[in-house]
């Protein structure tokens, strides 16, 4: 009974001891680049946000992370004011018309902002996949034409940056 309670005691008192947490993120922007590892993103729209997905990976420890998977933060530099009673979107609904068999098209109000806000060009958050894949989308505006954004990915204290220059 003794040696049961002495090994109790060394069971319970003694601490698990976690590997050394190891992060490792790469960040794909599947643009061009220059020689100066630049990105360059070509803005397609003069009314919308212009979106691109920005990709890449992640791995803890050397592995894929799975159960937890690892949240990473994104930020960038570049922002966009929208103010009360500015257009956010606009809605269509398409159908087939039951009694006419036609396709339908329905143009709805557009949805209108009811605060001013500062709206950012990137998506805050994501977790990896099971793959370990990261992606976050970015959404720069016509006016943002000629500035470089600097995309900040961040997992714990490991921090990736990379620029991209809208042209």
């Amino acid at each position: 009974m003794r040696w049961l309670v002495i090994g109790l005691f060394f069971l319970t008192s003694c601490e698990l001891i976690e590997p050394k947490r190891v992060i490792e993120i790469e960040i794909d922007t599947r643009l061009p680049k220059d020689a100066n590892g630049y990105s360059y993103f070509t803005l397609y729209s003069s009314e919308t946000q212009n979106i691109h997905r920005i990709s890449g990976t992640i791995r803890r420890n050397g592995r894929i992370p799975d159960e937890p998977r690892e949240k990473i933060e994104w930020k960038s530099n570049l922002y966009w004011n929208i103010k009360q009673g500015d257009p956010i979107a606009t809605v269509t609904k398409t159908y087939i018309n039951e009694f006419t068999g036609q396709l339908t098209v329905v143009k709805l109000p557009p949805l209108i902002s009811s605060i001013d806000a500062l709206v950012p060009t990137i998506n805050g958050s994501n977790y990896n996949s099971a793959d370990g894949t990261i992606n976050t989308v970015i959404a720069p505006t016509w006016e943002m034409r000629g500035d470089t954004m600097t995309v900040v990915a961040r997992c714990g204290d490991v921090v990736k940056t990379t620029k991209i220059i809208l042209k």
